[in-house]
């Protein structure tokens, strides 16, 4: 009975690590997002995801911009992933989650609300 017990246990622990790791995979691709509501008005960028050693690496380009800013850290979360880092002379951060049909929301700074589309 006990075997019985630990593999239970040990099946449902596989398929939990198994669920967890394609959830956190959803971000990985190319996306364009929109930040609206900015003091600079609506700002369009291309944010590109990888996952890199078991990590998840990043960085943005602005849209019509050579520029590319890379991503210092990123955080994931069962809701979705935090990304960090430093434009126009601040350090910020950037919340997004998974949203039906290769979507994505969230908020800059808790503040300025962000849309995304998976980029085919």
């Amino acid at each position: 009975m006990k075997k019985l017990a630990f593999f239970l246990i040990g099946i449902m622990f596989c398929v939990t690590i198994a669920t967890f790791a394609q959830y956190s995979d959803y971000f990985i691709g190319t996306w364009d997002i929109i930040i609206t509501d900015t003091p600079q008005g609506n700002v369009n960028a291309r944010l590109t995801l990888e996952r890199v050693e078991g990590k998840l690496i990043g960085k943005f380009s602005q849209a019509g911009a050579s520029q590319e800013t890379t991503v210092s850290n990123i955080n994931e979360d069962e809701n979705g992933i935090t990304l960090f880092f430093f434009a126009e002379g601040y350090d910020l951060y950037l919340k997004l989650n998974p949203e039906e049909g290769d979507k994505l929301s969230g908020y800059l700074i808790d503040q300025f609300p962000v849309r995304g589309e998976r980029v085919k």
